[in-house]
């Protein structure tokens, strides 16, 4: 009988499918499509929650709200704000690939979406530093 060792080798070793340097872009793309898919999820309903203390009264809402604002939910909105990116750039790479357009030269097209990405999330935390210093 195999220890787990040898299972986790399997899995992860250097000739395995799952090893970082054998996975190809798209494999990439489709892992970071779906973990950011569920992070805005469990975001949503964290959302839902905080809304619902609005219902619950003034002082409960000013309780979350000065919460919220703190420097560790600012720090996980940026967070946030870079996986809804993540996931709106996959998203725009499937219904190229879903409309056969750029099907061929698909390593490019990963690439070019990726520097759009980041460009993106650089330039929305520019915008949102000059929101918040004023």
């Amino acid at each position: 009988m195999a220890g787990i060792g040898s299972k986790i080798k399997w899995l992860f070793g250097k000739n395995a499918d799952l090893y970082p340097a054998n996975m190809p872009a798209g494999m990439w793309f489709w892992a970071a499509r779906r973990i950011t898919g569920l992070i805005v999820a469990v975001y949503i309903f964290a959302h839902l929650y905080v809304l619902s203390t609005f219902w619950s009264g003034q002082n409960a809402w000013g309780g979350m709200m000065s919460i919220m604002t703190s420097d560790a939910f600012v720090l996980l909105d940026l967070l946030l704000l870079g996986a809804v990116i993540v996931h709106a750039v996959t998203g725009a790479a499937v219904l190229l690939f879903d409309t056969g357009v750029g099907v061929r030269k698909h390593k490019m097209v990963y690439w070019v979406l990726a520097v759009i990405g980041v460009l993106l999330f650089i330039g929305s935390i520019y915008g949102a530093y000059r929101i918040i210093t004023g």
